[in-house]
């Protein structure tokens, strides 16, 4: 559990970021410093979706991930 008060703080660092996305970076965040590195490295793009090998956001060039479900057919 991170410190609601340190979370409050960077909430108010970050006013311009959507709600959601702060949300669900608080989720992901394993301490306050990796809280603090993905708020730091959110890009400016959309749409953004989170990548679980690179532990933050990016931008998705394939919204609709039909790129992936085709190289998963051609296994």
């Amino acid at each position: 559990m991170l410190d609601t008060n340190v979370v409050a703080k960077l909430k108010e660092r970050y006013p311009s970021l959507h709600p959601m996305i702060f949300n669900r970076s608080v989720e992901r965040a394993k301490n306050l410093g990796h809280l603090f590195d993905i708020l730091e490295t959110i890009p400016n793009g959309f749409p953004l979706v989170w990548s679980d090998t690179n532990e933050g956001w990016e931008i998705c060039t394939d919204v609709y991930q039909s790129r992936e479900f085709f190289e998963e057919l051609r296994k």
